[in-house]
């Protein structure tokens, strides 16, 4: 296995990785990130409610208080910038009996001692005006109008996208098995993993639920993550309308408890439930988790129709024993830094906390890297075309340049071939990495029309056979051979 030489190694691909991959391509240093997933968004930034929180949910003087309200600021800059979808819709947390309202004051306090603006506790009557499905049974309700929805998958792609057009190399399918110190194991010189050594003196930890299992490769066991899993409802397009903005119920010390919203394409979505488990990497829902989801939802927004569910999912949060995130450069060894415990609000902090941890490394470690301006940065990217949002004018101007635009792949979603082969082109490399990418399977009927022609073109662009296709990289092959030859060899014909 070959050996390669960098600058700075992020281990971790997800929205923390993504985001301080994309500050760290502001300079002209070798950075590279890695991830054991085929595909990104994968773990917590792929299985999360979507939402932006506006930053009233966390006691003052913690690190997620000061980084929750200013990430949402930076989303809101730029997702036009970054072309990802981002929904401006304000969120409610709704109180359903008196002692609840002191609750209400509490995070009111709270946003504005974070800084939030304009948040304001108004009355059940005025929730039900503005939002008509509301329970009758709240009697009010935290309204804070800078929360948003957001693509999630488009951010994550967003951030990674660009800072591999400023020059970041991002290695999937890549564990880290070891990080490797100098003698003495005062110095970090890189990390050994299943596909060769990555030497760089300086490794930035944002593993997700696995990163106390890379600071304990270093020595370090200041903290202990434990997995708390959220099991989801998504709702089919058309009872996406049931709500406009995000809603939640009073939190507990759980966390945040069962929501529900409109996610950024018009999908219902209800949970998670927080039940701590050991696996972690297991995420198969439960019918014990998927009956709270429904009985929390629904107790929100009383007229959701079940029967329109098209999927359920889970997600694992990366809960730290500190309870709060753990952010900082270790003394030893040099050059090793965690970005850890990144559980809610975490996705909203990313790109505040990858603002202020690149300061600190620039700083703190500058006798280990110079970092030079990037003068060739790019700020924009644009994502792969949205064809079924697009006017008729739009798409006929479109596949009159490339005519595979004409051509519709996923009829729920309105997916072209064209978009496949663009995601294919960005680095899709599995079914469900095209599913991220261009909403390809994610509709109603969950890629039972389109899955076979997505394999067909992923066979053909990638010139690997159908056979070699696979769900989400490794064995997960879809097909295992033709059925004729199958039918053959368990016949007297053979």
């Amino acid at each position: 296995m070959s050996t390669r030489y960098y600058d700075v190694i992020v281990i971790g691909g997800g929205i923390v990785g993504s985001t301080i991959a994309r500050e760290l391509s502001r300079y002209d240093v070798r950075v590279a990130v890695l991830d054991k997933a085929s595909e990104l968004p994968s773990g917590a930034s792929r299985a999360n409610s979507g939402m932006v929180h506006a930053g009233y949910d966390d006691k003052p003087g913690t690190m997620k208080a000061y980084f929750c309200p200013k990430g949402n600021a930076i989303y809101r800059s730029l997702y036009e910038e970054l072309d990802f979808t981002l929904n401006k819709v304000g969120s409610y947390v709704c109180a359903f009996a008196e002692e609840e309202i002191a609750h209400l004051n509490l995070l009111l306090d709270q946003g504005r001692k974070n800084g939030v603006p304009s948040v304001e506790i108004i009355s059940g009557d005025e929730l039900r005006s503005r939002e008509p499905n509301a329970s009758k049974e709240i009697i009010a309700a935290l309204w804070a109008p800078t929360g948003c929805i957001i693509n999630n998958f488009e951010a994550v792609l967003a951030f990674m996208d660009n800072a591999q057009q400023n020059g970041v190399e991002l290695f999937l399918e890549t564990e880290v098995l070891d990080v490797l110190l100098s003698q003495g194991e005062k110095q970090v010189v890189g990390v050994n993993t299943n596909k060769g050594m990555f030497l760089a003196p300086i490794v930035i930890n944002a593993a997700g639920v696995h990163s106390d299992r890379i600071a304990r490769m270093v020595g370090d066991e200041s903290f202990v993550i434990h997995p708390r899993r959220g099991d989801y409802f998504i709702t089919d397009k058309y009872v996406g309308n049931l709500v406009k903005s995000f809603f939640f119920a009073c939190p507990s010390e759980a966390g945040k408890g069962i929501t529900v919203a409109s996610t950024a394409d018009h999908n219902l979505l209800m949970g998670p439930t927080s039940i701590f488990q050991v696996d972690r990497d297991k995420t198969a829902t439960t019918a014990e988790g998927l009956k709270q989801v429904i009985e929390g939802a629904r107790r929100l927004i009383p007229p959701i129709p079940v029967n329109m569910a098209i999927t359920t999912f889970a997600g694992l949060r990366a809960d730290p024993d500190t309870g709060d995130f753990v952010i900082g450069i270790l003394k030893k060894p040099h050059g090793f830094v965690n970005v850890a415990g990144i559980k809610s609000p975490g996705f909203t902090s990313a790109p505040a906390i990858a603002q202020h941890i690149v300061e600190r490394i620039k700083d703190e470690l500058k006798d280990l890297v110079e970092f030079k301006p990037n003068r060739k940065f790019v700020p924009e990217r644009k994502h792969i075309p949205r064809f079924a949002y697009l006017t008729m004018e739009e798409r006929s101007a479109l596949a009159e340049k490339d005519p595979r635009y004409a051509q519709i792949v996923c009829r729920c979603e309105s997916v072209t071939e064209g978009q496949v082969v663009e995601a294919i082109r960005r680095g899709a490399r599995t079914v469900a990495a095209v599913k991220i990418w261009t909403r390809a399977g994610a509709g109603r009927c969950q890629g039972g029309f389109c899955g076979p022609r997505v394999m067909e073109i992923l066979a053909r662009e990638l010139n690997i056979p159908m056979e070699e296709v696979t769900r989400h990289g490794g064995h997960s092959r879809m097909l295992v051979g033709k059925t004729k030859e199958y039918w053959f060899r368990g016949s007297d014909h053979e």
